[in-house]
């Protein structure tokens, strides 16, 4: 009985993950079809498809494919957002299908430049607001709970820029990396890796030390937790300063 190698070992194990990731993507594909055909009611194939996303996120932890989790973070965070799926809906969701399940055909070099990839991705419209120029930058809020977010998430929109929300240090940490996003607002409190430590790790590496990066506080200006923060760090501080924090960051950044 031949014993297979390390390698062989590994292969196996990443092709069935592959192969599990596909079967949980063609359901996407599927719950599209469904809703088209009036086979399934919107609000039904929305709550699957929250869950086949769910699922898929977890799948292609165990797939080594340049920026597919980048891409099904997103397409968990567009699902979140919506409350009634329109027909420009499943035209977005059809996207995130398409290149999911492309990305997973396609092997590691499908993806070329991931940041680019993320950015040409649909995004939700989180409020719905007149009059608001678009700005083509990306803002990343890495905060520990969605309703907390809303609040930055809100000022931001208003002011046009494209937000996504990750709530794990570690997965942002991930996330950050293959996408450059134009500006990184992290929260100090966060679980198993903090703000402070998160934004010293962004800025030791040579990959991410150009990001943009903001902490959001409620600690006093002379904590002694805020002095093991690298130069070139925007202070956002919750409260009444909260606007005028934000506000200085883009433009001490120049992300207009």
């Amino acid at each position: 009985m031949s014993v297979l190698s390390e390698e062989a070992v590994d292969a196996l194990y990443e092709s069935e993950a592959i192969e599990e990731a596909q079967e949980v993507a063609a359901n996407l594909e599927l719950r599209l079809q469904q809703m088209i055909s009036c086979d399934i009611s919107k609000e039904e194939a929305h709550k699957l498809m929250m869950q086949d996303s769910s699922n898929l996120r977890l799948k292609v932890k165990a797939v080594s494919l340049p920026g597919l989790n980048a891409i099904c973070q997103r397409l968990d965070e567009y699902l979140w957002h919506i409350k009634e799926i329109s027909m420009q809906n499943i035209t977005d969701l059809q996207q995130f299908s398409d290149r999911i399940s492309k990305a997973l055909e396609g092997g590691e070099g499908y993806i070329e430049d991931v940041a680019e990839e993320i950015r040409n991705l649909p995004h939700h419209s989180t409020f719905n607001i007149d009059d608001i120029k678009i700005v083509n930058k990306e803002v990343t809020l890495v905060l520990p709970q969605k309703v907390a977010a809303r609040v930055v998430e809100r000022e931001l929109v208003e002011c046009g820029y494209r937000v996504n929300t990750v709530l794990d240090s570690l997965q942002a940490f991930e996330i950050i990396l293959e996408t450059k996003p134009d500006l990184v607002i992290c929260s100090a409190m966060l679980p198993r890796l903090s703000g402070v430590d998160l934004i010293c790790a962004l800025r030791a590496m040579p990959t991410t030390q150009d990001v943009h990066v903001a902490l959001l506080t409620s600690l006093e200006l002379n904590h002694p937790d805020l002095r093991k923060l690298p130069m070139n760090v925007g202070i956002i501080r919750r409260g009444e300063a909260f606007g005028s924090d934000l506000a200085d960051v883009l433009q001490r950044f120049n992300i207009t």
